[in-house]
């Protein structure tokens, strides 16, 4: 774990040593202090020395004046450098988050993911805060105390240091089935997140059939495996001290039988032996300490194993090292041979399929729902790879060329509109990279938008609400044609454009595609077969392969799918 964590502590090394330093400052004052009860009691109680009593006064309130300073600067800078690491990693979680492939989202959860950004970093943040305080300057302090002991006497410090390590039998046990619980309650926090990001997402759904009290139970039953988990792992936790504690108790008393005997037998003095004992309970202490931050030590390792497991998830899509600029596309987007499926072992939902399109003809794919026609969308924004075949652009293999110089060419426009819980502005800005507001304005205004944008109270500042639930549907449409109008791109992806709209919404939307696909190669999925009349060829698709090509009138005069969807919309 150490070597993965390697490269993020590796910028805060600086502080790391200066905090060794002030660990090492702490042991070493934490010893003297043990120290100090031997003169206290032969020099001062004993043999009535008021010199060393004034010296022992003196010095006490400074050494603890500079252990305060010590354990104030370690305490700061190792809560810094916790922060700084798991600042890092989550900018890096959500870095590679942003560069996996679509099919990685498509097989995971939402919740998911929110749990390990959140609830297992915080987790592994307060193990870095901690564990590194608790075993390098508890570590030291035993080295400092370990010297004590054998200063004040060394037979007795043999036996300390023999009987000691037998408490750590225990500890092993008790974090291998400390860890195995976090990780599975880690798991079933994710679970928790899942059932409420779903739930939360879904609330219209859940009122509508009046099944809050279904919601309920679902969730108290994930949330009660959860609590009988947390509640296994506390019994370990707690199980694990007074076992422990006991073990020392039971060297601890040995000691002292031992040793209170030599000094009743005169072999040392009352002082040696109170300084003996009180450095050997806190050898002891050390240990509890261990104990104690035990449970977060093996939650911050389980989540340290989700976190990267994430971070090693490799994206199905990869650009190549030497991938090319794809030049302005002016010719033919080719698709060749395609075949395509989404799982190894799964049927292919695309099968050899070609199809040519020219620089500035539109084309409809229509079919069935489930035929394959999203997914010929998908793979020319190279969100998938095809299993066979090969897609280009003007000769150009998209596996060869840059995600960038690629996805910059093409706009989407699609039936399931996603904005930014942002302004409006924002959201239409969002098509491309430092736009002006003159430009965000115009392109709204191509859009049929500017219009109901000017009427809202904040205009173009507006809140367009999560997934932009503050807006109509039709109004969403216009705000995500305005975002690819600003975008001017080359390629325009139809998906469904226009489902869903009542008709003056419809009659709007529709106005506003016109002037965005003017002078566009254009490839429309369509549902509503009424909306692709113009298009110059149209593809139909039937269980992921083409069945039939051509136009709206060479199809209508067949007795093929084409007419048989087209008649059934017109029941």
């Amino acid at each position: 774990m150490y070597r993965k964590l390697q490269k993020y502590i590796e910028p805060f090394i600086g502080k790391f040593i200066l905090s060794l330093f002030c660990m090492a400052g702490v042991a070493g004052l934490t010893a003297l202090i043990r120290l100090i009860v031997k003169p206290l009691i032969d020099k001062v109680f004993v043999a009535k020395d008021v010199k060393i009593l004034y010296m022992i006064v003196v010095s006490l309130p400074l050494i603890y004046l500079f252990l305060g300073i010590l354990n104030y600067i370690k305490n700061y800078l190792m809560v810094s450098i916790s922060q700084g690491i798991t600042l890092a990693i989550r900018n890096k979680m959500y870095e590679h988050l942003q560069n996996l492939s679509v099919s990685f989202y498509s097989k995971g959860s939402t919740g998911n993911l929110m749990s390990r950004l959140t609830n297992d970093i915080a987790l592994l943040q307060f193990a870095l805060g901690k564990v590194p305080v608790t075993i390098v300057c508890d570590g030291l302090t035993v080295i400092g105390l370990i010297g004590v002991l054998f200063y004040l006497h060394w037979k007795f410090a043999i036996i300390s240091l023999t009987i000691f390590p037998l408490a750590s039998i225990p500890i092993i046990n008790f974090s291998r089935r400390m860890r195995k619980l976090s990780i599975t309650s880690q798991k079933q926090m994710s679970e928790l997140y899942e059932h409420l990001q779903e739930t939360i997402s879904a609330i219209n759904i859940t009122k509508a059939f009046n099944q809050e009290k279904n919601e309920i139970e679902r969730f108290r039953v994930t949330n009660n495996k959860y609590y009988e988990l947390m509640l296994r792992f506390t019994k370990t936790e707690s199980l694990s001290s007074p076992v422990v504690e006991l073990m020392g108790a039971t060297a601890m008393a040995l000691i002292l039988f031992f040793a209170a005997n030599d000094v009743l037998q005169g072999y040392w003095s009352t002082g040696s032996f109170f300084a003996f004992f009180a450095a050997a309970f806190s050898v002891y202490q050390p240990l509890r300490n261990f104990v104690q931050l035990n449970p977060h030590i093996q939650q911050g390792l389980a989540a340290a194993d989700r976190i990267f497991m994430l971070l090693e998830e490799k994206p199905q899509v990869e650009e190549s090292k030497s991938a090319a600029i794809l030049p302005p596309f002016n010719k033919q987007i080719k698709y060749e041979n395609i075949t395509f499926k989404y799982e190894t072992n799964a049927e292919p939902v695309l099968k050899n399929i070609n199809i040519t399109i020219n620089a500035g003809e539109s084309i409809a794919i229509v079919g069935i729902s489930g035929s394959g026609k999203s997914t010929l969308s998908h793979l020319l924004m190279r969100f998938y790879d095809p299993v066979e075949g090969r897609l280009t652009i003007d000769g150009y293999d998209l596996c060869d060329v840059s995600l960038s110089s690629l996805r910059n060419q093409v706009g989407v426009v699609t039936q399931d509109t996603i904005l930014f819980n942002e302004t409006i502005g924002y959201n239409i800005g969002y098509g491309k990279k430092g736009s002006t507001e003159s430009e965000i304005i115009e392109s709204a205004k191509l859009a049929n938008a500017h219009d109901f944008i000017m009427n809202l109270p904040q205009k173009y500042e507006t809140i367009v609400g999560e997934r932009g639930v503050l807006v109509s549907g039709g109004e969403r449409q216009r705000i995500a044609i305005a975002r690819a109008i600003i975008k001017n791109p080359r390629i325009l992806l139809l998906d469904e454009a226009t489902s869903a709209l009542d008709a003056e919404s419809e009659r709007l939307v529709q106005d506003a595609l016109d002037r965005l696909t003017e002078n566009k190669t254009v490839i429309m999925i369509a549902h509503r077969l009424s909306t692709i009349k113009k298009c110059d060829r149209i593809v139909v698709i039937d269980k992921g392969m083409i069945v039939e090509t051509g136009t709206h009138e060479e199809l209508f005069k067949n007795n093929g799918i084409y007419k048989r969807l087209h008649q059934l919309q017109l029941i």
